[in-house]
């Protein structure tokens, strides 16, 4: 048992901008460790559960107050929390919050000096023509063990349905019967976690140039607007109309979807007087209003009937939103402004244009297959909301004569162009500008950092690569009937999956971070501050924590629908891996499998390295032999618990020494018997040696003061590794805990964006290291 004092200080921070009280609530444990070190342990990395039920209660009213308390230390985590001399009262956290499925480890700037990286930092690799002095070649084994089931699609041999669902059996080896994993495989989980420990540079990290978009709020202003030429000169006609609602007229275009009617234009559509055809996008018109809506329209062609006609452009942008009824016209007059066009403000249109294309390039390719077919022109069924033009047009990604779109002004300056009243805005940094140079992919190779040595390097651009000094081979499933097989007469196609969710960095309440060192974005800033500033920085490198406290028979029979039992009782675990049966079980969107590699399998494969400092080494070798109940990631379905993996190392079947030994080895004309310094106690001693030198140099470089455990990337690696104790479920947000088969997950952001008086939480994603999840939204 050991005792400590709970200190929570109370601060009140006046707004100057609207005179509101913000409070700041600072609660840490201080107290003498086990290792005899006085530290002080923010409250927040505790898990709720393990702090008693009656000193939460005490400890909720924002008071500043010191209590005695007393608790068990379970390595650096603390357990039953509670006031000093009362009894624990155990108690279960009622299921108000839940995981979601990816988090990052934080990548901290790599300081240039290299004295103080050491091996952490950049050099040439040692390479691998001779085994040099002082540095470890050899062999060592390894045992991979399976804790959940392991997915390895076979792709070569996929089966697609008519509507694109996809179907894959597990891959498998020549014998027909044991799983085939592919040595890519393994070592790109390796990679992963060693540039994670060891804060190397990112290998790869590519299309991160262009500035992310997000989706304006309303209330914001915008002015229509349409290019034209003059003089060689491209310039803005700006179009400020005060006596219009929006500064445009309503042009009635669509009728109300029903159940049995389509959205078309056909019967409601405003038409020309005299053709009865109806106006298309960029024609130039005569318009009759009345209360802001067009009454009658001819084209600009024929002469204006009488004073009371207003110079018009039609802008149509389809059936974008699903209560639409109206386009618009722009009402032109003679003293418009006109704005000269400079490359600045064209690339704010175009960037923008880009970004909307990019996001939807798989279903302008899904449109490109369905246009043989009895559906529109992006493959929707009839009454389906559908796409604004500017989405699949591509003449629109050009900012030239005709281009009708809205324009937003902040002290005199033009700070936004785009298609749509309510649209896309773009940030105004990229997330390359957000990453230090230090993380960066390298460009030469003087310039490899650890996992570049160790793993390889590829330049991404140009010409220059590095093999690194590792490499897997002899990869085997040692264990008999490991595949596990779902398919039948009634179930052909296996179970479906739950519908992946693709990556969001444009969200950037989770992606980016508020400093180079990780810290979420602070809750409420606008949106618009996302990606606002290079000071700020990114979360670090994406992972999916191991799902912790999964209840007993989560992986039986998936090809029973549990989806929808409500998860009261469950661990608050619904099934989360299964497709809900219904319209939507098996789409383009997901995959059904046919197989998977069963838990406690075992697979065995051998390392082979060469010239690996003790702190390269020691890096790998604390990797191969984490704690017990901390797991890898590998393969596919992770997000949903899948892949989760221990990795032990065979010391019987290893064999590591120095290049003076092997030196010694190799000019030797007689036998040489194995010595005595090469058996099993050797390897584990030297191992020990190698990991602490690695421990120390991640300590000296990052630690501040503080042990190896609790330098930011090593304590969110573990956190990653071993899962959240809390037992909360994990997956993608939705707003209420019971799953229900037409979930949207896309309205918990909605909803967590949320702005006006019923405004939404705006929070961010938390930290790795917490233990407290996001909450459930309810829908207003």
């Amino acid at each position: 048992m050991t005792e400590g004092t709970l200190t929570i200080k109370i601060k009140k921070k006046k707004s100057q901008k609207n005179n509101s009280v913000k409070i700041q609530r600072e609660a840490k444990i201080l107290f003498t460790n086990s290792n005899n070190v006085y530290i002080g342990k923010p409250l927040d990395l505790i898990a709720p559960q393990e702090i008693s039920l009656a000193l939460s209660e005490k400890i909720k009213p924002d008071i500043t107050q010191k209590i005695e308390v007393e608790f068990e230390e379970d390595g650096d985590q603390l357990k039953k929390v509670r006031e000093k001399g009362t009894q624990w009262d155990n108690h279960e956290i009622p299921l108000e919050n839940f995981h979601n499925p990816y988090n990052f480890i934080p990548t901290p700037s790599r300081n240039n000096d290299n004295k103080k990286l050491g091996e952490l930092g950049d050099r040439s690799p040692a390479g691998h023509g001779s085994y040099r002095h002082n540095y470890w070649s050899g062999r060592i084994s390894v045992s991979l063990i399976t804790e959940t089931p392991l997915l390895i699609p076979d792709a070569a041999n996929l089966e697609e349905k008519e509507n694109g669902h996809k179907v894959y059996d597990v891959r498998v080896g020549i014998d027909g019967e044991k799983p085939n994993l592919p040595i890519t495989s393994v070592k790109g989980m390796l990679r992963s976690a060693y540039e994670a420990i060891t804060n190397s540079r990112y290998c790869i990290f590519e299309k991160h140039e262009d500035r992310l978009a997000y989706r304006t709020p309303p209330e914001i202003l915008v002015l229509p607007a349409r290019v034209e030429s003059k003089d060689n000169q491209l310039y803005l006609r700006t179009m400020d109309d005060n006596n219009l609602v929006g500064k445009t007229a309503k042009l009635e275009r669509y009728q109300q979807r029903t159940r049995n009617k389509d959205k078309g234009e056909s019967r409601v559509a405003t038409r020309y007087q005299n053709s009865n055809q109806i106006p298309k996008h960029g024609d130039a018109v005569w318009v009759k209003l009345t209360q802001g809506k067009v009454e009658k329209i001819i084209p600009r062609s024929q002469v204006a009937p009488d004073n009371s006609w207003k110079k018009g452009l039609v802008c149509i942008t389809g059936a974008n939103i699903g209560n639409k009824k109206n386009e618009r016209v722009f009402i032109e007059n003679d003293n418009n402004d006109l704005i000269p066009i400079t490359p600045k403000i064209k690339s704010l249109w175009e960037e923008l244009i880009r970004n909307y294309q990019k996001i939807h390039i798989k279903d302008l390719e899904k449109r490109e297959q369905n246009r043989h077919k009895p559906t529109d022109y992006l493959g929707h069924k009839p009454g389906d909301t559908a796409w604004s033009r500017h989405i699949w047009n591509e003449n629109d990604l050009e900012f030239k004569e005709g281009t009708l779109c809205y324009v937003e002004f902040q002290n005199n300056q033009i700070t936004a162009i785009q298609p749509v009243t309510i649209s896309r805005r773009l940030y105004s940094v990229s997330p390359i500008n957000l990453l230090p140079d230090s993380l960066k992919p390298a460009e030469n190779i003087d310039k490899l950092s650890p996992a570049d040595r160790v793993l390889g390097w590829v330049k991404q651009k140009g010409k220059g690569s590095y093999k690194g000094n590792l490499r897997i081979f002899d990869l085997n499933c040692v264990t008999e009937h490991p595949i596990e097989r779902f398919n039948d007469d009634r179930n052909p196609d296996g179970f479906p999956l739950t519908i992946l969710g693709q990556p969001q960095p444009q969200q950037a309440r989770f992606y980016q971070a508020k400093d180079k060192e990780g810290n979420p974005l602070d809750q409420d800033i606008p949106k618009k501050q996302g990606y606002s500033t290079e000071k700020q920085g990114l979360r670090g490198r994406k992972v999916y924590p191991h799902h912790k406290g999964l209840p007993e028979g989560y992986w039986n029979n998936p090809n029973q629908d549990r989806t929808t039992i409500r998860p009261d009782n469950n661990n608050g675990y619904c099934q989360e891996y299964r497709q809900p049966r219904g319209e939507n079980e098996k789409t383009d969107q997901n995959r059904s499998i046919k197989a998977w590699v069963k838990p406690q399998v075992e697979f065995t494969f051998t390392l082979d390295i060469i010239n690996l400092s003790s702190v390269e080494l020691g890096a790998l070798l604390w990797l191969l032999s984490l704690p017990e109940n901390h797991y890898h990631r590998l393969g596919g379905g992770k997000p949903l618990g899948f892949g989760s993996v221990s990795l032990k190392i065979n010391w019987q079947e290893t064999d590591l020494r120095n290049g003076q030994d092997w030196q010694q080895y190799y000019s030797s004309l007689f036998p040489l018997d194995s010595p005595q310094s090469y058996n099993r106690e050797f390897f584990i001693d030297n191992k020990e040696s190698c990991v602490h030198k690695f421990k120390q140099a991640v300590s000296l470089a990052y630690g501040n003061g503080n042990n190896f455990e609790q330098v930011s990337f090593i304590s969110a690696f573990l956190r990653y590794t071993q899962g959240f104790d809390d037992k909360l479920p994990t997956y993608y947000p939705r707003l209420k805990a019971h799953r229900k088969a037409d979930a949207e997950g896309f309205k918990w952001f909605e909803e967590n964006e949320r702005t006006g008086s019923n405004g939404g939480q705006k929070l961010s994603l938390p930290k790795l290291v917490k233990d407290r999840g996001l909450p459930f939204i309810i829908s207003h």
